[in-house]
């Protein structure tokens, strides 16, 4: 099994949909799982930006990144538009249009041992 940012992409072949991957999952005991992990830095930002939808509505969304590094020098404004583009392409009849990147918030960051 693979996961890949947020999308899944499975190698088993048990696993073809979520409802699958759902009941795998819930099966297990926390304690059957066995981590092996070097220490991991996540960074942790909220980013909030105003949208309009395809009805003409005025919205506005927070949206909660999280990446596996250290680095202040992270732009949102381009993550948030890479995730629009995605989004966008992924739902085709809900697309965020005329998106306004409204700030961003770096909320702490910590290490996974």
């Amino acid at each position: 099994m693979v996961l890949k940012y947020g999308q899944k992409h499975f190698i088993d072949k048990q696993f073809k949909d979520d409802n699958a991957l759902d009941m795998f999952l819930h099966r297990i005991h926390p304690k059957q799982i066995i981590m092996r992990l070097d220490d991991k830095p996540f960074m942790f930002y909220e980013v909030e930006y105003g949208y309009t939808t395809e009805r003409d509505n005025k919205r506005k969304g927070v949206k909660y990144f999280i990446f596996n590094t250290y680095s202040p020098q992270i732009d949102m404004r381009s993550e948030l538009e890479k995730w629009i583009e995605e989004f966008n392409k992924e739902n085709p009849n809900r697309q965020l249009l005329n998106v306004k990147f409204l700030r961003s918030k770096c909320l702490g960051y910590t290490v996974l041992k």
